[in-house]
């Protein structure tokens, strides 16, 4: 539905100002500035939207006139005469991507609450610069408190600068420096996708704030989301700052970053708050990796989800020669007395290649009482019934699961004889 169409029902210029502002939320930023066109009592309406994104994908030179802005942030039109042409219509794009920004926050007159910022590519120096002086202009308004930034360049100290903000994501950036303070102590989420930062910020951010329940630290790509070279923080540090987590999505390798990949027997703290974990490119032939595992699981009585996004390991990687089969028994013989009485719903993407993943799904089968969902990825042609064979012998504890198998994405039961287990 676009800006006109909304006028077409008489109805619309009679709704309270609230529904108003509602509607204008659901639309796109270009969409929302249209609608001053639309009659004198709607010109002013978009400068009122607490919810704004800016998005480069989706943005359209004509959005803003240059020439129609008297009050201006100075933006830097110099370009270097080595510049080629490809280069050059880049740069100016984003000049004027960043034009449009400039204008919309000056002549924006109410409170933002939720501000979107996503750049496909960067020019690292340049960039920094222009998002500080967004940065800078927000958090003088104090009032924004979901905060979205997506852009390949180092964040200036000004991402420090919120005091209200309860939900932040970052991704495709790094945070190349330890913050003196930390004005942003009310976070309950915290969500970093491919953001390179040093742990000592990580552990800085975490400790400040203690309301936090749902952190994600993950990547897409071969980077690691935390830096090495700082030996801040143990596994237990690092859970000591999340007593009211609910929700953890972790890439699984970055635990050799917390005490150099030391996993204790028990966790000073116990995750009682603990419903949703996620563990990406996990292995059990790494056995700090299955210890941790193990030691979350042992650590969350009330969990009731558990997914586990296995690597893939080739048959000729070292790791299948340095397995230690002892220790792999030592930590399932841990597992031992678990009883997982609020898990709901356990989904692990595997090949099933190797046995002791199986023996793991098999466990986890036996230890949940109440389970209605397993989802099982297979990867390879005619192994459903070989699954099921394996996996209902014995029969698991909950009598109510229900087994899936997605190839492909694609989601599908599995069934012997007819019936869907």
């Amino acid at each position: 539905m676009n800006a006109q169409r909304l006028l077409l029902d008489g109805t619309i210029t009679t709704l309270p100002s609230n529904i108003i502002e509602n509607i204008l939320w659901l639309l796109p930023i270009e969409e929302i500035v249209r609608t001053s066109l639309l009659s004198k009592e709607w010109r002013y309406n978009w400068t009122k939207v607490p919810k704004v994104a800016f998005i480069e994908d989706l943005f359209h030179d004509s959005m803003f006139d240059e020439s129609s802005g008297e009050n201006q942030l100075p933006v830097d039109q110099g370009f270097e005469e080595s510049t080629s042409e490809s280069e050059m219509q880049k740069m100016i794009r984003r000049h004027k991507f960043f034009y449009a920004i400039y204008q919309f926050l000056l002549l924006h007159q109410g409170p933002i609450v939720d501000f979107t910022l996503s750049m496909r590519s960067s020019d690292a120096t340049n960039d920094c610069a222009e998002i500080d002086q967004i940065l800078l202009h927000l958090s003088r308004k104090n009032t924004v408190k979901k905060l979205r930034l997506s852009s390949m360049c180092d964040l200036p100290l000004s991402i420090f600068s919120f005091h209200q903000l309860t939900e932040l994501y970052l991704s495709d950036c790094s945070i190349c420096h330890v913050p003196p303070f930390n004005r942003f102590r009310s976070l309950t989420t915290l969500c970093l996708k491919d953001v390179r930062m040093y742990k000592k910020t990580l552990m800085h951010i975490l400790s400040n704030n203690p309301l936090l329940k749902s952190l994600t630290m993950v990547t897409d790509g071969c980077s690691i989301i935390l830096t090495r070279n700082d030996e801040y923080g143990t596994i237990n540090e690092l859970f000591q700052c999340l007593p009211l987590i609910e929700y953890l999505s972790f890439y699984v390798w970055d635990i050799e970053s917390f005490g150099k990949g030391v996993v204790p027997r028990e966790l000073a703290t116990s995750l009682v708050h603990l419903k949703f974990l996620q563990l990406e490119r996990m292995c059990f032939l790494e056995n700090n990796w299955f210890q941790f595992l193990v030691l979350i699981i042992k650590s969350s009585p009330n969990l009731e989800k558990l997914t586990l996004k296995m690597m893939f390991v080739d048959t000729e990687d070292e790791r299948w020669l340095d397995f230690d089969h002892d220790l792999y028994s030592a930590t399932m013989q841990a597992c031992s007395d678990i009883w997982l009485e609020h898990l709901i719903e356990f989904e692990i993407e595997e090949d099933f290649n190797a046995e002791h993943d199986l023996e793991f799904v098999k466990l986890i089968l036996a230890k949940s009482p109440v389970l209605k969902k397993l989802r099982l990825g297979v990867y390879y042609k005619d192994a459903d019934l070989k699954l099921l064979e394996a996996l209902l012998s014995p029969p698991p504890s909950s009598p109510m699961v229900q087994i899936f198998g997605f190839r492909g994405g694609k989601d599908h039961p599995f069934e012997i004889d007819g019936v869907i287990y």
